[in-house]
């Protein structure tokens, strides 16, 4: 049973590894050869689903101790094809977009691909600026919260000694008045 189940997951990373590469190139074709190659796509595609079901099979079939990670790796796989199958409908979708704008020429293709890495610097660039702005405001307003904070603290200080100068000046003026007035200057 093992060696059915390693020969049947051999099988399906081979064809996933397929249809990942050549899902990638399809950004290097056009037009009508872009169409054949989507249809290859999802030609392995479909033969990649149907190795995993026969990995599904085989997994099930393993005695309940050997299966938790068997359904592991499963689990992974269907991550990977639905991931393919995500990438090969975004091409899907492109297609008649690319078609109606005529898109089907490499070099206006390579121009607009090199507008759009570009354009995707810039935005990078912008959220990095936005982060580090933001970075500045937090702090900005942390300094401010710790300031505020010290002028309470010191207002709170001043108020005491005003009251420790009040309460002395009191004292001083009723010592003052107690004086016999030969004493007094």
């Amino acid at each position: 049973r093992g060696t059915m189940l390693a020969e049947y997951t051999r099988e399906l990373q081979a064809q996933l590894d397929a249809v990942y590469a050549k899902t990638r190139a399809l950004d290097d074709e056009f037009g009508p050869a872009r169409r054949a190659a989507i249809t290859r796509c999802e030609a392995d595609l479909a033969a990649a689903r149907e190795a995993l079901g026969a990995v599904e099979l085989e997994v099930n079939a393993l005695p309940r101790s050997e299966r938790a990670a068997g359904l592991e790796e499963l689990k992974a796989h269907k991550a990977k094809i639905a991931a393919l199958a995500a990438d090969l409908k975004r091409a899907v979708v492109s297609l008649p977009r690319d078609e109606l704008l005529g898109r089907d020429d490499p070099e206006e293709a390579a121009t607009l691909r090199g507008e759009r890495e570009e354009a995707h610097a810039r935005l990078l660039a912008t959220h990095d600026r936005t982060r580090a702005g933001t970075r500045k405001l937090r702090d900005a307003a942390r300094t401010v919260a710790e300031t505020e904070e010290i002028g309470a603290a010191i207002m709170g200080d001043l108020a005491a000694q005003r009251q420790t100068l009040m309460h002395s000046s009191g004292v001083l003026r009723a010592t003052a008045e107690r004086l016999p007035p030969s004493r007094q200057p």
